[in-house]
């Protein structure tokens, strides 16, 4: 009886061996990399992980291609979109194609950038049409180094298709708010609180003047103001310039209601000049104490995390896509920088609001990039080395396409595990040192960890500078 269960198999193969029939066994369910042996190129490898790569990248070649990609990504609430160089044309370019789809298609309706409040206010007053001013000249706020980063061409023809934009929609919950999430330009932000409050509150005007005058003494430099600091800290402004945000918060000014006919976004335009105060007085004051590199950028990235909350509170939640550095949007905790005690606004979107984050890395091999050899020293083109050979996009590179998307969260186990091995990965800023590449731009990730989906450069070109004198 334990044999009678053979005779099937048994019968089977004497069948075949008289007919000379082979059955079809489906290669892919013995063996998952067997399967595309056939399509791999020549100079890869057949059967390894980078030839199984090779067949699940998305070769871009037009904005259309990154079709599936937005489908995953419109079902989150933020969209953060990093660069891993600032000065680079294609990553400025590939992240506008991006977010003029998640616009017109699904909704989108917040760009947040890696920018101070008050300059970036300036481009959302442009394109709401509510000043005169053409493109080119409102971009002339960011007139302070690196300025360079939001005063190019391809910014300068993005703000113009939101303008046009905002135009074609009537209904004004269909329009586009353009924010920056930053810190930095404290003067400029002090300025605007108490211009707002000379307009509509004098007697709050007075107060407020009163207490940002605390930083006359060291020539509104906050450089100078925090090295004072450092010394004395019996000097600090940070009690005022708490003392002032709070009156905002705690509507000591009168906050917006239907009874005193408060302007939302006047106010909410003050209110955030005033949080820039606060946050950028602790910012410099911690960057200048010693042992500050840690709590400074974390100042830095929790502000970015206050200032995206308040927008997103104002504007009624939308659905938001955020431009920064990919140092800022990637999670820390996939990278060195957790061992360094520092964490970021994509580690930190990631934990206040879980399952609504969907980020994107972008990445080069070489080429040409805009940069500084040195802090506030003039912009340049300069060379990117080569990747190094033992970095993530290393690895692209020898895929021989030039640009391509990559789903890292769809691929199978197997897959995932080997791109999330700890691997290399540059990271360029406003200042490039090459001579010094390894210790100043690299650090080591896990890519999977990291980001949800990498868009793939192999060669980029530096970024079109513009200038408006």
């Amino acid at each position: 009886m334990k044999y009678r269960s053979l005779w099937p198999a048994i019968i089977c193969t004497i069948f075949c061996m008289i007919s000379g029939w082979v059955p079809q066994i489906h290669s892919h369910e013995m063996n998952p990399r067997s399967s595309k042996k056939e399509n791999c190129p020549s100079h890869l490898e057949p059967g390894s992980p980078i030839c199984e790569l090779q067949q699940v990248i998305t070769a871009i070649d037009h904005s259309d291609d990154y079709t599936p990609l937005l489908e995953k990504a419109s079902k989150a609430q933020f969209v953060l979109i990093g660069d891993s160089t600032h000065g680079s044309h294609e990553f400025y370019q590939e992240r506008i194609n991006i977010s003029k789809r998640l616009i017109t298609e699904k909704n989108f309706r917040l760009i947040a950038i890696e920018g101070s409040w008050p300059q970036v206010y300036q481009l959302n007053q442009y394109i709401h049409s509510h000043i005169p001013q053409k493109a080119i000249q409102v971009l002339e706020v960011f007139n302070q180094y690196p300025d360079w980063v939001w005063k190019n061409t391809e910014m300068l023809d993005f703000i113009r298709w939101l303008r046009d934009y905002n135009n074609q929609n009537e209904n004004s919950k269909s329009k586009v708010s353009l924010y920056g999430i930053d810190v930095y330009n404290s003067k400029r932000s002090q300025g605007l609180v108490v211009e707002y409050l000379k307009k509509f509150f004098p007697k709050e005007a007075l107060l407020a003047q009163q207490r940002y005058d605390c930083f006359l003494e060291f020539d509104d430099d906050i450089d100078q103001y925090a090295q004072a600091v450092r010394n004395d800290s019996s000097r600090s402004c940070e009690s005022k310039v708490i003392q002032q945000y709070r009156d905002f918060m705690d509507c000591r000014i009168p906050c917006p209601d239907s009874s005193n006919g408060v302007n939302r976004e006047t106010f909410f335009q003050a209110q955030q000049n005033a949080l820039n105060v606060k946050n950028t007085e602790q910012y410099y004051r911690i960057l200048y104490s010693e042992d500050s590199d840690a709590m400074s950028w974390n100042i830095r990235d929790q502000h970015m995390l206050e200032s995206l909350k308040a927008q997103q509170r104002h504007l009624n939640n939308p659905k938001s896509i955020l431009w920064a550095h990919s140092s800022h949007l990637g999670n820390a905790l996939a990278t060195d920088m957790a061992k360094e005690g520092k964490l970021n606004v994509g580690q930190l979107l990631r934990q206040h609001y879980p399952n609504q984050v969907f980020s994107v890395g972008m990445l080069t091999y070489a080429g040409q990039v805009v940069a500084s050899d040195n802090w506030d020293a003039p912009a340049k083109v300069m060379s990117l080395l080569p990747a190094h050979p033992k970095s993530n996009v290393a690895i692209f590179h020898q895929l021989g396409v030039p640009r391509f998307f990559l789903l890292l969260q769809q691929q199978p186990f197997g897959m995932v595990q080997w791109l999330n091995s700890s691997r290399w990965q540059r990271h360029v800023g406003v200042m490039y040192l090459p001579d010094e590449e390894i210790d100043a731009h690299y650090s080591q990730t896990h890519l999977v960890d990291e980001f949800d989906a990498i868009v793939y450069i192999d060669i980029t070109t530096p970024l079109s500078l513009l200038s408006t004198k």
